[in-house]
């Protein structure tokens, strides 16, 4: 059983100005819940213990809100120096040593339903996986492409350009479940990468040069499922996808 969670929120949410001017993306509200609760309330359901956030922009401002702990959930910070100049895998390397132990990770601007996680650690058993949603045909997904048993056979970074549409074809949902035998491999890819300062890129990037390596498998999910929350209209979407029940009733 995986207890350990790690919440990527080192960015500045750039794109989503002027909401992160003066604030964290991951505290940006959805209907009144900032990101960072949702993950982590969606946490409490599945048994997590322990969760680790790396922090870089408005880090004190995250403490304040969360503090050590949260239902239950023991939380330790990591903060990322080079926030400003870095990704998320650098964000992710500075938190290998839990991710070895097994790990829920989730990127810090995922606003998502607590039944997906649920959903999917009792339907993939012992395996690492993304969750993904069928690829819709926009640009700047990451694209995974599986065999028919959902095995990843490669992962596109598309920058600024759009990839094919295919049963076969996903796009990450920015969460995933990493088991600990795939959590130690994946710590010493991100240390070659780093080795080699190439720390200005996505862990998905680094991923996609060891598909071959070690096995990793897609759970699918829907569209309504999760929200990645980069811009103003992705912000306005998430509000309609995830509208209280209350509000859903009286439509």
């Amino acid at each position: 059983m995986i207890e350990n969670a790690i919440i990527l929120a080192a960015g500045t949410g750039s794109r989503l100005k002027p909401l992160t001017d003066h604030a964290p993306k991951c505290l940006t509200e959805i209907n009144g819940t900032p990101i960072l609760l949702n993950a982590l309330d969606n946490l409490v359901e599945i048994g997590i213990m322990r969760c680790v956030i790396v922090t870089g922009y408005f880090s004190e401002a995250i403490k304040d809100v969360i503090g050590t702990g949260y239902r239950g959930i023991k939380i330790e910070y990591i903060y990322n120096k080079h926030y400003n100049k870095t990704n998320d895998m650098y964000s992710l390397w500075l938190a290998r040593e839990i991710m070895k132990r097994g790990t829920v990770l989730l990127e810090g601007d995922i606003f998502f339903r607590s039944e997906t996680l649920v959903n999917a650690l009792t339907g993939m058993g012992g395996r690492s996986y993304y969750l993904a949603g069928k690829y819709n045909g926009t640009d700047n997904e990451i694209l995974i492409t599986t065999g028919p048993d959902y095995e990843i056979k490669s992962i596109d970074v598309l920058k600024n350009r759009k990839g094919g549409i295919d049963n076969l074809n996903f796009m990450s949902s920015g969460i995933m479940v990493i088991q600990a035998d795939y959590g130690k491999h994946f710590s010493q890819w991100l240390t070659v990468f780093v080795n080699e300062k190439n720390v200005n890129i996505l862990f998905d990037e680094v991923l996609s040069e060891y598909t071959s390596e070690s096995a990793l498998h897609v759970f699918k999910i829907s569209h309504k499922e999760w929200v990645e929350i980069d811009t103003i209209e992705d912000l306005k979407r998430a509000e309609k996808v995830f509208q209280p029940l209350k509000n859903l009733k009286q439509i």
